[in-house]
Parts: structure tokens; sequence; C-alpha cells
């Protein structure tokens, strides 16, 4: 895994935002009410190397009044304060624009020490829970040290489950995003993800985030997913060579859960 430091890369300082988020989060009574999932699942535990633009989360039998209560406080805390503050952070504002009772969403600002204009990234809490088992671990001890934040245990989906909800959202989202077929690479590949049995929900999908993955422009993976790698990352996994062979990959392999 690869990681830049937040003063020079506005990815890595979301990043640590995430990360300094869940460890004033995990400390709650309310730690089993909630699960990590989507990419930063993946970046956290199965140590991909695409940086997650925002933090999603299922919300699991937890009232969304109470939810909403919790994170304001997080937000608000003078500990997320302190840990963002040692690494050259601060949130500017944060607003909650969307507060219903399927999906919760905060929005933040971040002020960084090298930063020229705010750094934006979106926590969202959904109540329609992804179908599956989730695990309480600690984030990889590599991440954690690498941004200065203890590391946080709390809940995340294990990767068989990862693998079915990538599946769901390439073949149902209403716009189509690279970054799930470089996830689901990521998830076949080096995380060893079976995701079989599919489950009603992906095998519904499987066919659609086929097609999807066959049409899947390599202008789209540059534009959508390299910019959120780390630089050697970059070098690695940022060539048309690179993308064709992980397209190759998933494509093979969503050919083959197919029915």
């Amino acid at each position: 895994m690869s990681i830049s430091s937040p003063s020079s890369d506005p990815a890595s300082a979301v990043e640590t935002f995430h990360l300094a988020f869940l460890r004033v989060l995990e400390g709650s009574k309310e730690r089993s009410r909630w699960a990590v999932k989507g990419g930063f699942n993946l970046r956290a535990w199965f140590g991909s190397p695409r940086r997650s633009e925002d933090l999603d989360l299922d919300a699991v039998a937890w009232p969304a009044h109470g939810l909403a209560e919790r994170v304001d406080a997080a937000l608000r805390s003078k500990d997320l304060e302190l840990l963002l503050r040692t690494r050259g952070l601060r949130i500017l504002r944060a607003t909650k624009p969307k507060q219903t009772e399927t999906t919760q969403q905060w929005k933040t600002a971040l002020e960084g020490v090298s930063t020229s204009v705010p750094l934006h990234t979106k926590i969202e809490f959904s109540h329609r829970r992804s179908s599956g088992e989730f695990f309480l671990e600690p984030v990889t001890a590599e991440l954690a040290r690498a941004h200065g934040i203890p590391a946080a245990t709390v809940n995340h989906y294990g990767a068989a489950d990862a693998a079915r909800q990538k599946i769901v959202a390439l073949g149902s989202r209403r716009v189509v995003q690279a970054r799930d077929v470089f996830d689901l690479e990521h998830l076949f590949r080096f995380a060893r993800a079976d995701p079989r049995p599919l489950g009603r929900e992906a095998a519904a999908c499987i066919a659609s985030a086929l097609e999807r993955a066959l049409d899947m422009p390599f202008d789209a993976y540059r534009s959508q997913v390299v910019p959120y790698l780390a630089p050697d990352a970059q070098e690695l996994h940022g060539s048309r060579t690179a993308w064709e062979r992980m397209h190759e990959s998933v494509v093979d392999r969503l050919s083959e859960l197919a029915p």
C-alpha cells in the first residue's frame, strides 16, 4: 500500500479525515450499529491502492435522529479537532444536506496547511443495510501509522460480501463508475474474494454488470480512478496496458459468475 503525506496530497488529506472520524466514532457505545463499506472498506482492510473520495457506511438498527446526534457530536468534538490539527488539517464547515429515513449524508470542507482551496468529502450512512456479514477489526496498521492516526477498530464487510456489493453497484448505478471495475479486480485478484453464491441481489445484477464492464472505456478509468491513486500506484496501474489487463480479468470473472 502506498500513502502520501496529507500535507502534499489532497486525496491523502481526505483519507486522514476519514481515519480520524472513524477513530472518534468508534468510541461510542453504538459501535455495533454501523459498518464501513465501499471503497474505504477496500482501502482500510484489503490494501487497495485507490483512495476513496467519500466514506460510506451502513446503519444497523440505528434510528435516524440518534445517528444524526452522534455524527454531529463527533464532527464537533475536540478529539477530532486535535487529531486533524496534528496532521495540519481542520474542518472549515460541515453540513448535512440529506437526512431521510433511508439515507443520511454529511458534507465537509477541510482546510490544510498546504492547500489553497477547501478539500471536500462526504460521509453517508444508508439505512438500507447491504446484505452480508461484517467483522469488527482494526484498520491496517500500515495505513493508520502512515497517517499518524491511531487505528480504529470498527465493523466492516468481508471480501466476499464487498465483491457482491460491487457487482450490484456496477450493474445498477444510474451513472456507471470505472472504480467499480477497478475495485472488483482488486477483490478478485488480491483479496481472493469469491462471491459465490451470489445471492438474489447480485445474481439479478450480474448480467448488467458484465455488459457495463465490457463497455467501460479507458478514458473513464483514467479520469475517474487514476487521480485517486498514489503516485507510485499511478505508475503501476495508470497505463492503458494496465487497464486492459484488469478490464479483461474482471470481464472474464464476471462471465464465469453469470448464469
